[in-house]
């Protein structure tokens, strides 16, 4: 083998590795983001089960519609 193929061969593996290193990193930032997400719709489930078990007084549980 010579030196232009040692080359090649060296410039491929180096770019495919970082090629990896890329496509995990992605991977890592779509999970936090994903989960970020999860979070925030269980707040939000929670909040509005909570605002649907107990309504305030005066907030429209007995709107008259027969106008």
């Amino acid at each position: 083998m010579n030196s232009v193929g040692i080359a090649n061969t060296y410039a491929a593996t180096m770019q495919a590795q970082t090629s990896q290193a890329l496509q995990s990193e992605m991977l890592k930032i779509a999970a936090q983001q994903d989960a970020g997400l999860v979070a925030l719709l269980q707040e939000g489930a929670a909040n509005l089960q909570s605002t649907q078990a107990a309504p305030a007084p005066g907030l429209g549980t007995q709107v008259d519609v027969s106008a």
